[in-house]
């Protein structure tokens, strides 16, 4: 089987996990904005135990509003991070001042990666129809998942929620593990996951614009 699920804690998860245990990580993180209940801004702990685990790039989805506190737990870490913009064209005005056109994707990484192309991805916000505050477009999170890493390789999404990132990762040809603590959002990535593994890849030989030279140190 290609995916390997777990609820519980992913802090936890990971601290028994070895160094440079998978490929990368693409996540979808609390931003803190307290736009919910459970919207708490993730620890550096956590920032710092994803960028142990992956050998690769560590991808963020963030607020931008709350930008400066992932990117602090990552420098503190000695790490250096890239923000790259998915703009949506058809956001709606909310409550602010501004207009939310754009979000932004937080690229950590150290020695022996190489960026892959433009930081820059236009993607419309599709309904889902997923019981779900704020999931994100499959085709955005495909297109990070086959830039970050090789057909085969291992992705991590320590904060799973709806199950994006695993319904990219069967439909790349990637090898997918994943956490969450909501037994009610856990079900339905477990669902979303399962039918996509259950039916051929995609896009079997897709291979990113550059590849990872070696581990990280």
């Amino acid at each position: 089987m290609n995916y390997d699920l777990h609820l519980g804690d992913c802090l936890e998860y990971m601290r028994g996990l070895p160094d440079g245990a998978v490929d990368a990580v693409v996540t979808d993180p609390p931003y803190g904005t307290n736009v919910t209940v459970w919207d708490e801004s993730i620890t550096s702990d956590i920032v710092r135990e994803c960028l142990r685990v992956s050998r690769g790039y560590c991808l963020f989805f963030y607020a931008n509003t709350r930008l400066y506190h992932i990117l602090k737990c990552i420098q503190d870490a000695g790490f250096d991070a890239w923000t790259m913009v998915w703009h949506k064209p058809n956001a709606m005005q909310i409550a602010r001042k501004f207009s939310p056109q754009w979000t932004p994707i937080v690229c950590a990484y150290k020695s022996g990666v190489q960026f892959w192309g433009q930081d820059f991805m236009t993607c419309a916000i599709v309904p889902q129809g997923i019981d779900h505050p704020t999931p994100k477009p499959l085709s955005i999170t495909k297109w990070l998942v086959t830039k970050a890493t090789q057909p085969g390789a291992t992705v991590f999404d320590p904060f799973m929620g709806s199950g994006t990132t695993g319904v990219a990762c069967m439909q790349t040809g990637r090898r997918f593990i994943g956490c969450e603590i909501d037994p009610g959002y856990f079900a339905i990535a477990q669902r979303r996951i399962e039918q996509a593994a259950m039916q051929p890849p995609l896009i079997p030989h897709a291979a990113p614009a550059a590849v990872q030279l070696e581990a990280w140190a």
